[in-house]
């Protein structure tokens, strides 16, 4: 239930208060934590069953200029999908053996990051 209820509230999220965003393209502003949003853009996302379930596309700005979200373009068959999902949600770490590259991890299964609406950026 717990999940599915995150799922909800993140679909509500991504329809209204992400309208107002912009893409980040300064690459060394600070995206969560010691992050950059040059680390973070292109990363492997991975999914709560510890799957791959995509890559970030882009990290999302709010008014000041803060990183507040990343969208996630899913693998799948098919056309594309690109979800939002907020950087509260995800974690980030190097991935092992490459410290160059970092891994993203949500807390969201693939099918839930699916069930998305899509995002038109």
């Amino acid at each position: 239930m717990k999940i599915t209820v995150l799922g909800l509230s993140l679909a509500a999220i991504a329809t209204g208060a992400w309208a107002q965003t912009t893409i980040a393209h300064n690459e060394t502003l600070p995206a969560k934590g010691a992050f950059t949003v040059g680390q973070i853009e292109d990363a492997d996302v991975i999914d709560s069953a510890n799957r791959e379930a995509g890559e970030v596309e882009h990290v999302l700005l709010d008014a000041a200029g803060k990183p507040t979200a990343i969208v996630i373009e899913i693998d799948r068959m098919g056309p594309d999908k690109k979800v939002v999902v907020a950087l509260a949600d995800v974690t980030v770490a190097p991935e092992p053996g490459d410290r160059d590259d970092h891994i993203v991890r949500t807390k969201l299964s693939k099918a839930q990051l699916a069930a998305l609406p899509d995002w038109k950026g």
